[in-house]
């Protein structure tokens, strides 16, 4: 069928459920099946790679995870290229089946390549930019199948899609470890890639039930849109993250200046074309006039805001701030956006910046969340890994221990809706930047067991005596009471308050806490005198810290609630 037939807009009139979800749903089982599977195992993989290669003792141990982190750094961050490369120039349909070819290609290379580490980075970098690469369009391309008539039913679809997700990664958890210590990591790579094939194979065959959503601008000036922002981004976001132990500081000084000029260069060329009322434009023009002092003062005729006109901000707590008091005309930073594309416009980068300010402490829970995937793990290799449980009695591998969260995950969601959230909300109300402060603390606290956890574990060594495996579903359960707290929450809470045409990029910030959060672990594990217990004991005194000043900013936050 030719893609001009392909429908552009969801039917309105239609109540049921739309023809493309089951494709949607299936490619995202198959595609997180494959991924966490994949992600279980790189821990002792690579761990193994490093030893044979003569890093012998903690050293291979720690520089395992430090390219785990950074592998996760990577997922999280290309997001923000993703989203500009589906929103401006290829649709979000074809960027997901081309970039999910890449992903195919990164799992054939780890399994064809397991045992070379040159094979292994080059396997992980193309997974990066291809799972990193979907992620911002997959769930926003489920709402896209939505209309007026079952938009009642995007609550279910989306509770279904974390539901599958869990379960994906449940499984591949228990499966793939066991897999490569039967069969070998070639064949427990090569799983994982088999079933991203599946996925994008699967997401092919619904290509003509679904709504296909066409880019803004496309063409030549999505082109222009496309490169300059990766170069901006990769100025300012993708060299910090990923060179600055690669390249020396003066070659790494001027690729961060060159992209950045570039960058803006092609930004200024684009505008001289057809002008953008984008975040970077808005920001640009507000910079502008706060450099030149203020001059600009003449108002102008306010420009297409590109809202729907049922888009209306509900003021929830600010009392105090300009944009809930009246227009931003005279404001100090927004006046120049405010009088040159209008009060909607001008209200949009200030959202963004506002959510900004909350995200950026959330980038210690994620580094605390993210070592179940390497930290976690190398404690579970220095216990005892025999348990019995209801009768049965198993010897576990070190990296099925985090199927746990999964596991968790799908157990405590329905409890915290129906009996932990209404409890709490007696005693005072449970609002959403109070529920993640809540999950801070409670991640903390997890990381407070596994350092005691450690402290035992490492007073035996030498001696034949371990301390159980058991003694780590504590803490799991307790940073995955924090995960349900603060993920599924701040993402609410990310949503509501960015304006619709904000909430991309708003996605992609609080992607982006999760490579930042990878990036602090790769920081602290460079520090090769601090012993697994102590290293522990670091990130709950980080995340302490962290919960405290969250909870300040949260106390003092004043938000404004955009219904669509």
């Amino acid at each position: 069928m030719a893609n001009s037939t392909r429908r552009t807009e969801p039917d309105h009139n239609e109540t049921g459920w739309p023809t493309g979800v089951p494709y949607i749903i299936g490619n995202e089982g198959c595609e997180r099946f494959s991924f966490y599977g994949m992600k279980s195992i790189l821990q002792v993989h690579l761990t193994g790679l490093f030893v044979t290669a003569g890093m012998m003792g903690t050293a291979g141990e720690a520089h395992a995870q430090e390219i785990v982190h950074l592998f996760i750094a990577g997922v999280y961050a290309f997001p923000m290229i993703g989203a500009i490369i589906a929103d401006r120039l290829w649709g979000k349909y074809n960027t997901i089946i081309i970039l999910s070819l890449v992903y195919c290609a990164g799992h054939a290379v780890l399994a064809f390549s397991d045992d070379t580490i040159e094979g292994m980075y080059l396997g992980l970098a193309l997974i990066a930019i291809g799972s990193g690469g979907i992620k911002p369009c997959v769930s926003a391309n489920v709402g896209d199948q939505f209309g007026r008539g079952n938009w009642h039913l995007v609550t279910k679809v989306f509770q279904a899609f974390y539901w599958i997700i869990n379960f994906g990664s449940f499984f591949a958890t228990l499966m793939i470890p066991w897999l490569k210590a039967e069969y070998g990591a070639s064949v427990a790579f090569g799983i994982p890639g088999i079933l991203m094939f599946i996925a994008t194979v699967w997401f092919w065959m619904g290509r003509d039930k679904f709504v296909h959503v066409p880019p803004k601008p496309g063409g030549n000036l999505g082109i222009y849109d496309t490169v300059g922002s990766s170069l901006l981004f990769m100025g300012f976001i993708g060299l910090p993250l990923f060179f600055t132990s690669i390249l020396s500081t003066s070659v790494f000084w001027i690729c961060v200046v060159g992209c950045i000029a570039s960058g803006l260069l092609i930004f200024n060329h684009r505008q001289s074309i057809s002008p953008d009322d984008g975040f970077l434009a808005v920001m640009l023009v507000n910079l502008k006039g706060l450099l030149s002092g203020g001059e600009a003062k003449a108002a102008t005729t306010p420009s297409s805001t590109h809202l729907d006109v049922d888009e209306a901000p509900v003021a929830i707590s600010d009392t105090s701030s300009a944009d809930t008091k009246g227009s931003l005309a005279n404001h100090w930073f927004f006046g120049p956006s405010h009088r040159k594309y209008g009060q909607e416009v001008a209200e949009g980068p200030m959202a963004v910046l506002r959510i900004i300010s909350v995200f950026f402490l959330v980038s210690v829970f994620w580094a605390l969340f993210d070592q179940h995937s390497s930290s976690w793990i190398r404690q579970a290799m220095r216990m005892d890994l025999h348990v019995e449980f209801l009768g049965i009695s198993m010897d576990l591998l070190p990296s099925q221990i985090a199927a746990l969260n999964p596991l968790m995950v799908m157990i405590l969601i329905p409890f915290n809706n129906f009996l932990l959230y209404p409890l709490l909300n007696r005693v005072f109300p449970l609002t959403p930047l109070r529920k993640m402060t809540i999950g801070m603390v409670m991640a903390s606290a997890a990381f407070v067991v596994v350092a005691l956890i450690q402290a035992q574990v490492e007073s035996l060594a030498g001696t034949e005596e371990k301390v159980s495996v058991a003694w780590q579903v504590l803490p799991y359960f307790i940073m995955t009471q924090a995960e349900v707290m603060v993920s599924i929450t701040g993402l609410e809470f990310a949503y509501t308050q960015a304006p619709k045409r904000m909430k991309s990029i708003v996605m992609g910030f609080w992607l982006l806490c999760v490579a930042f959060g990878s990036k602090i672990v790769i920081i602290m594990t460079g520090f090769e005198d601090l012993s697994l217990t102590n290293f522990f004991w670091v990130f709950a005194a980080l995340m302490g810290a962290a919960s405290v000043l969250f909870g300040i900013r949260a106390y003092f936050y004043e938000g404004k609630e955009y219904t669509q």
